[in-house]
């Protein structure tokens, strides 16, 4: 490891880059896999919000995959809390792909 801060820093960009390139690896290879996620939307009263149940591949809730993980990650953080995650398959798309933290097995 240098010592000097100059080279420190280079490093620390050499890395940052390594990085981006292996996430937006990750990105396309998660997309060539199909989509593994679906929205269960639940009957709400005219003109309030819609409300759903996240699920993924695997879980034997109705319904099939229709949505990759970016997708899913876009909806969840539009919609927020008013998209749960499901009680059988745990879907959680913040925590899918990061290290030690995926979802449980179905």
């Amino acid at each position: 490891m240098p010592s000097d801060l100059p080279r420190l820093r280079a490093l620390a960009t050499w890395l940052e880059a390594q990085l981006r390139a292996v996430r937006a690896a990750i990105e396309e290879a998660e997309e060539r896999a199909g989509p593994r996620w679906w929205v269960q939307w639940m009957r709400t009263a005219a003109g309030e919000p819609r409300r759903g149940v996240l699920h993924r591949a695997g879980c034997w809730c109705p319904g099939a995959p229709d949505l990759h993980l970016a997708d899913a990650r876009r909806l969840v953080a539009r919609h927020g809390s008013r998209i749960e995650t499901c009680l059988v398959c745990r879907a959680d798309v913040r925590d899918e792909g990061r290290e030690g933290r995926g979802p449980a097995s179905a």
